[in-house]
């Protein structure tokens, strides 16, 4: 989503003109198309792919395109899994590491607390009208 930051470019404008102008401006980029029909894998590719049919049985008519992606696929994924990161940017990323290691954030229920003997008093003094107050409605009833 594009914010322009800037709408008024300087002109002074009503509002309502300006939200009419950003409507007709602004692009539909955001919104939701529908795709085509999914296609489904046939079980003959989802066999192959378990290992339960040889390539040659399922490369007929409308699965010859699934099994050249799948081999693809396979392909890539062998390729990426022989790289290596180089041996000067895996030591940049050590280097980058802390030394130290970083120190767990303690639970709000473990922290010390400190109070102010204002505060405790205020609270004291809190609690016992309170227990006053239910005390004279339990006596009045």
């Amino acid at each position: 989503m594009r914010d322009n930051l800037h709408s008024s470019d300087g002109r002074s404008e009503n509002g309502r003109e300006r939200a009419a102008r950003e409507r007709d401006v602004t692009p539909l980029s955001d919104r939701e198309v529908p795709l085509s029909p999914r296609r489904r894998t046939p079980a003959a590719v989802h066999a192959w792919l378990d290992g339960e049919l040889d390539e040659t049985e399922v490369r007929r008519g409308d699965t010859q395109r699934d099994v050249e992606f799948w081999s693809r696929i396979a392909e890539q994924s062998e390729t990426r899994r022989q790289m290596k990161t180089p041996a000067h940017l895996q030591a940049q990323i050590m280097a980058a590491l802390p030394q130290a290691a970083p120190a767990m954030a303690e639970p709000w229920y473990r922290r010390s607390m400190e109070l102010a003997p204002v505060w405790a008093l205020v609270g004291g003094a809190a609690l016992l009208a309170a227990g006053v107050a239910i005390g004279a409605a339990l006596v009045a009833r």
